[in-house]
């Protein structure tokens, strides 16, 4: 979107509705790997989540419009970072694949409670861009038929 316009409201909503769904896929390999463990020397599978970062726009109709040049286009995201705060957890298995010389294995840093409260999260901004997208719809019917009966 290099020029704002009538549709830019979708734009933004859109943008938001992308971010989300990467946000949902890091959720979704988050569960699916939550049972990887490992070792000191093969470390477990580690939570990873996203960095949300606005997505600023050059706006050439806006030149000359004190701090006009640049315009919010929506959101993206900017990284997906590893959770390196959470400890692994660790449990007594000596039979297990992963466990070390003293029985203990390491199991992933994800926490089912954690990413369920995310996909809630998730479910609830899907909701507003939704509402957003629909709000801006109305609008533009509502511009138009005013502009018509003009």
């Amino acid at each position: 979107m290099s020029n704002p316009g009538i549709f830019q409201g979708f734009d933004i909503a859109a943008s938001g509705l992308r971010a989300e769904m990467q946000r949902s896929e890091i959720v979704a390999a988050n569960l699916g790997n939550m049972q990887r463990t490992g070792n000191a020397q093969k470390p477990p599978y580690r939570r990873k989540s996203v960095l949300f970062e606005e997505a600023m726009e050059r706006a050439h109709s806006l030149r000359g419009v004190p701090g006009g040049e640049l315009v919010s286009g929506g959101v993206k995201v900017g990284q997906v970072v590893e959770d390196h705060v959470s400890p692994f957890p660790r449990f007594h298995s000596p039979g297990h694949a992963d466990a070390d010389a003293d029985g203990w294995v390491w199991g992933s840093n994800v926490d089912l409670f954690q990413e369920l409260v995310d996909l809630s999260v998730i479910e609830r901004s899907f909701e507003a861009n939704l509402a957003a997208m629909r709000t801006y719809r109305t609008m533009l019917q509502n511009t138009l038929s005013n502009m018509t009966r003009a």
